[in-house]
């Protein structure tokens, strides 16, 4: 009879892998946006009294905007401003971190009222205006 040896490793059952979870991404912060409007060293023109205003890879390891911003200050490679020169105000924030096909990443869900919800609304403006006319 041979007797072999215990191995002293037992193989372990492999645990099931989960898919990597999708990190949320905030949208871009007031301190980011001043940052931006402060620091932007890239400036285009692109009509209609729009600027867009992007702060250059060189000008992001600047240690003023990296110490304001602490871990934000990554997103200064995602983030744009369109700058409305003739109103002095933002037209509109572009932030390349939206996945791609996402419409409108940040707005509020918007609800559509049903047939029976409408049909009870028009009840009650009948009854307003009989009871205006009473």
């Amino acid at each position: 009879m041979t007797i072999l040896p215990y191995p002293k490793s037992r193989p372990r059952a492999s645990k099931p892998k989960t898919a990597p979870m999708a990190v949320p991404i905030a949208p871009p912060s007031g301190a980011l946006l001043n940052a931006i409007l402060s620091y932007a060293d890239i400036s285009e023109d692109i009509g209609g009294g729009l600027t867009l205003l992007r702060v250059s890879a060189k000008r992001m390891d600047d240690a003023v905007i990296t110490q304001s911003l602490g871990r934000e200050s990554a997103r200064l490679a995602d983030v744009s401003i369109l700058w409305n020169d003739d109103e002095s105000e933002i037209h509109a924030v572009l932030d390349a971190a939206i996945p791609s096909g996402v419409e409108d990443f940040w707005t509020e869900p918007q609800f559509e009222l049903t047939d029976l919800a409408m049909a009870y609304l028009d009840e009650m403006l009948d009854l307003e205006e009989r009871a205006k006319a009473s």
